[in-house]
C-alpha cells in the first residue's frame, strides 16, 4: 500500500493525506481522523526511510523497552550502545507507545525488543524489511531471531541443588507481575523442581519486581507471624527489599528465613547480607546482541545467537 492508495479511499489529495499522517496542523481535525483510520485499515504507514532515498539507512538502532526503572536495563544498554557506537550506528531507547510509532514509520534499521506490551504484528510487519532480536517471547517471522534468558531451566537446577543440600520444607515464592514473561518462566522452573522432590505444598507471594514490594511482603509476613524457612525471589530487587526489613525488624538471615533472588545487580555487592542469586551478565549480553545487529545490517555472516551467560552466586542468605 502507498499514499496514494490512502489519500484515494479518503477522497483528499496526496498533499492533505501525507499532512495528515505526518501530524501537521493544516489538516482539520475529522479529516484527520479518517485518514489515519483509513491507513491503519490499509496497514499504511509512512516511512521516515524515504526522506534518504539513496541509503534508506537512518542509522538508528531501536532499542523498545517495557519501562526505565531497575538496574538490569542500565547494564543492558550500555553493553548495546558500546557496541553500536564501535560501528557508527546511534541508539534509540524507548518505551510504550512512542515504540510503535517507530516501528510503525520504520524510524530505525533495526529493533530490540524487551517489551511484551509491542504486539506481535506490530513486530511482523516491521520484519518483513528489517532485522529484529526479541528478549522476551518466542515470535517466528521473517528476519526475527530470539535471544532467551533459561528462566525456566535456570531456576529449576538452583532450586533442586538448594532443596536437596538445605532440606527446607517451609517455602516460599515471591513473584514478579503475574503476566511477565521472565515471572512465568521462573515459576514455572520453582515449581518443577519441587514437585520432582516431592514438596507439594509452597506458598505464592504476590509482586511486582520492585524493592518496594519486596519490603512490603516481608512486613506483611512478620506481622502475620508466617515466614518461611525459604523465600525464592523472582528477581533480586524483590529479595533485597525483603532484606530491608528483615534487617529492620530483627529477622536473622538465613537462620529464621533463608533466600535468594535472580539477575545478580549490582547493588547486591552492598547490601548485608550478600545476596544468593542466578546472576545474568547483561552487559555482556547486549554487547553481544548488537554486534549481531550490526553483522547483519552489513550483509556480513551473523554467528549464531547466543543466550545470555549465568552463574550462581552463593552468598550469605542462603
Amino acid at each position: 500500500m502507498t499514499i496514494k492508495d490512502v489519500a484515494k479511499k479518503a477522497g483528499v489529495s496526496i498533499s492533505t493525506a501525507s499532512y495528515a499522517l505526518n501530524g501537521k496542523p493544516n489538516v482539520h481535525p475529522k479529516t484527520r481522523d479518517r485518514i489515519l483510520q483509513i491507513a491503519e485499515s490499509l496497514n499504511y504507514y509512512p516511512n521516515a526511510h524515504a526522506k534518504n532515498l539513496k541509503s534508506r539507512r537512518s542509522n538508528n538502532i531501536g532499542v523498545f523497552i517495557y519501562g526505565f526503572a531497575g538496574p538490569i536495563f542500565s547494564d543492558l544498554l550500555e553493553g548495546i550502545n558500546m557496541q553500536l557506537q564501535k560501528h557508527g550506528y546511534n541508539i534509540i531507547v524507548s518505551s510504550g507507545t512512542t515504540s510503535s510509532v517507530l516501528l510503525r514509520q520504520r524510524s530505525v534499521d533495526a529493533a530490540i525488543i524487551f517489551d511484551s506490551n509491542l504486539k506481535d504484528q506490530e513486530i511482523k510487519n516491521f520484519s518483513e524489511n528489517h532485522p529484529i532480536v526479541v528478549l522476551d517471547r518466542y515470535l517466528d517471522g521473517k528476519n526475527i531471531y530470539h535471544s532467551m534468558i533459561q528462566n525456566k531451566e535456570l531456576v529449576y537446577d538452583f532450586m533442586k541443588k538448594v532443596l536437596m543440600e538445605k532440606k527446607y520444607k517451609k517455602i516460599a515464592y515471591l513473584s514478579g507481575p503475574e503476566d511477565s514473561f521472565n515471572n512465568i518462566e521462573r515459576y514455572e522452573g520453582f515449581k518443577q523442581a519441587l514437585s520432582e522432590l516431592n514438596i507439594n505444598n509452597h506458598v505464592y507471594l504476590q509482586g511486582d519486581f520492585t524493592i518496594e514490594a519486596g519490603y512490603n511482603t516481608a512486613l506483611q509476613l512478620i506481622e502475620k507471624n508466617e515466614i518461611p524457612e525459604f523465600i525464592y525471589c523472582a528477581n533480586d530487587e524483590l529479595a533485597v527489599g525483603v532484606i530491608k526489613a528483615f534487617n529492620e525488624k530483627g529477622i536473622k538471615i538465613p537462620e529464621q528465613c533463608a533466600l535468594a533472588g535472580f539477575d545478580g545487580i549490582q547493588l547486591t555487592d552492598f547490601i548485608t547480607p550478600k545476596l544468593t542469586t542466578i546472576a545474568i551478565n547483561h552487559f555482556e549480553w547486549g554487547r553481544q546482541i548488537a554486534g549481531f545487529i550490526t553483522r547483519i545490517l552489513s550483509n556480513q555472516n551473523a554467528y549464531p545467537l547466543k543466550n545470555p551467560d549465568a552463574s550462581i552466586l552463593m552468598r550469605q542468605t542462603i
